[in-house]
């Protein structure tokens, strides 16, 4: 049994900050790029004053220094975006405002529609520096527009075209400060989103792995303890054979509220693969987390004794600096002292020793610990695809499921079936490099947009590329491949393309048809079955097709049959 971490992968950057500051939540690069287009494009501006027809009254020479100073500064910003610090950004703006300024006073025209020019200033403030920098730029901006008023009076009264043209800015400045607290507050949730798991609200892999990180970093400031808990529900798979998924996602869904309850309040829990669970505990030295192990474990076998398929939890113990001074060593010893539980019956606590390196490990021999963590890694991936271009995570998973029910249909061994399973939910891994333009275009794609979307198989073949996934990579690579050789991206007809491949063809056609997509709605199930037939023996292969209709038929006759029972009670 293993947690199928990436446990050498580096932690990822933290949440953007939604505090202001002109460093908070914003790559400084980028603001300096802004920043200089901004000063080019009112350079711009200021050129295409004096090109065009103007008035006599215009300085020239005025206007043609301020246009070359502004693409001075705009190089320079371009040139040093990379190591510009913020001080230069708060200096330039001030600069930018001074320019505009003078453009507005060397045109010689009334200041009252050059006072849009001052906009940018506004905007870009508003946006990326503090509240106090963004009042004290718009202040700047009044006391200069003031001074133009001044120097060149507009009839109706200086007054009134002041308050007139900076409440109209102010506006625009609190609209924009008003859409970037709403960005910012769409990406914070967006954020939680991609570390939360969605059927526990636990944190999945991807938060367990950053919160670890930051756990250890902060026990080995303070030379405190830490200690992880890993526990896996024992027989999962049978109460999802026996019962079906639903009532699995329920169990987990049980499971998950019992080690919530049983948690201390700076513990921290995660749902870190399909019945697995992980626990952090701070300032806790590794026999009492051993206790809180064997609470939760209690607690887990009395809430399903009753069930008809009674389910149970393992757990594997490890503190850190006695087990492990790193999130990699410490996730290896979890799974030594897990797999230690598993061996010796299951539904019990072990907390890690030494001489469990020297034991046999559970399946040693076939065990490929860098192999499965690269899996991890890679099944995250697939899971941001799918919610990229689906908006759930469930397309490559149903895929996987309906790819390994058509595999034990059609003889496929019980490993060769899980294999088939796992290239069903990477798929579609390719997508990643597929844009969102493309992946979520409602209308027919053109046929340069169709042409990126045949790379995608290709792709997630490169993608795929470790000795461990040889097999499944060759699968994903063909499963958009055709028996009448009207396929992509190899052309394969027939017997060229691999049982495997044809088996996750049909299972991915028919998930996409009975799916609700951007680009298509749903047609149900009774119209996709007689899609498959029809298309059989030509898009897919008429005995896996034929496979895929037993079980299909199979299952609804059971579902049929459970729900008279249920009605008969």
């Amino acid at each position: 049994m293993s947690l199928h971490l990436a446990a050498d992968e580096p932690g990822a950057a933290p949440a953007p900050s939604a505090s202001g500051g002109v460093n908070a939540g914003f790559d400084m690069s980028v603001m300096a790029r802004t920043l200089a287009a901004l000063f080019a494009a009112g350079a711009t501006l200021a050129l295409l004053t004096v090109a065009l027809p103007h008035s006599a009254r215009a300085s020239d020479v005025g206007l043609l220094a301020i246009v070359g100073v502004a693409y001075i500064v705009a190089g320079a910003l371009s040139w040093r975006a990379a190591t510009v610090p913020g001080w230069v950004l708060r200096l330039a703006l001030a600069w930018g405002s001074t320019l505009v300024t003078g453009v507005a006073y060397f045109s010689a025209q009334s200041p009252s529609p050059l006072v849009f020019f001052y906009l940018w200033v506004f905007l870009y403030s508003a946006y990326f520096f503090t509240t106090r920098e963004m009042i004290a730029q718009i202040v700047y901006v009044g006391l200069a527009y003031a001074g133009l008023l001044a120097a060149r009076a507009p009839s109706g009264g200086i007054a009134a075209w002041w308050l007139v043209g900076m409440g109209s800015l102010l506006v625009a400045a609190i609209l924009i400060r008003s859409m970037r607290e709403r960005v910012e507050l769409l990406i914070t949730r967006l954020y939680d989103a991609a570390r939360t798991d969605p059927l526990t609200k636990l944190l999945n892999r991807r938060g367990f792995r950053e919160l670890l990180d930051l756990e250890l970093e902060r026990a080995r400031r303070g030379k405190g303890q830490m200690t992880l808990l890993v526990g896996d529900v024992d027989h999962f798979k049978e109460v999802n054979d026996r019962s079906g998924h639903s009532v699995g996602d329920a169990a987990l869904q049980r499971v998950a509220r019992l080690m919530r309850e049983g948690k201390r309040a700076i513990d921290a829990l995660a749902r870190v693969g399909g019945a697995e669970f992980a626990m952090i505990l701070p300032d806790t030295d590794p026999r009492d987390a051993f206790a809180i192990a064997e609470r939760l474990r209690d607690a887990v076998r009395g809430e399903f004794a009753a069930d008809a398929v009674p389910v149970t939890i393992s757990f594997g113990v490890v503190g850190y600096g006695q087990h492990g001074e790193t999130a990699a060593s410490l996730l290896r010893a979890a799974d030594e002292a897990l797999d230690a539980a598993k061996a010796n019956g299951r539904d019990r606590s072990v907390l890690h020793h030494q001489a469990l390196r020297a034991a046999p490990r559970v399946d040693a021999k076939s065990r490929d610990v860098e192999g499965e963590r690269f899996v991890a890694v890679i099944l995250d991936l697939a899971e941001a695809v799918d919610l990229r271009f689906s908006g759930s995570a469930r397309h490559s998973e149903t895929v996987g499921r309906y790819a390994e029910m058509m595999g034990r249909e059609l003889g496929f061994s019980e490993q060769r079936a899980a294999r088939v399973q796992l290239a069903g939910r990477l798929h579609d891994i390719g997508k990643v490099a597929v844009p969102d333009s493309v992946l979520s275009k409602p209308a027919k794609l053109t046929e340069e947009e169709f042409a990126v979307i045949k790379r995608h198989p290709d792709l997630g073949a490169q993608i795929l590329e470790h000795q461990s996934l040889a097999d499944v990579r060759e699968w994903v690579r063909a499963h958009h491949e055709r028996p009448d050789g009207r396929g992509y991206p190899l052309g394969l007809r027939g017997e060229e393309i691999t049982i495997e491949a044809r088996v996750l063809a049909v299972a991915d056609a028919y998930e996409a048809m009975t799916s609700d997509r951007a680009y298509s709605p749903s047609i149900g199930h009774a119209a996709a079955r007689t899609e498959l037939e029809r298309c059989a023996d030509t898009q897919f292969d008429g005995r896996v097709v034929q496979a895929f209709l037993a079980v299909l038929e199979r299952d609804a006759r059971h579902a049929q049959a459970a729900l008279t029972t249920t009605n008969a009670v």
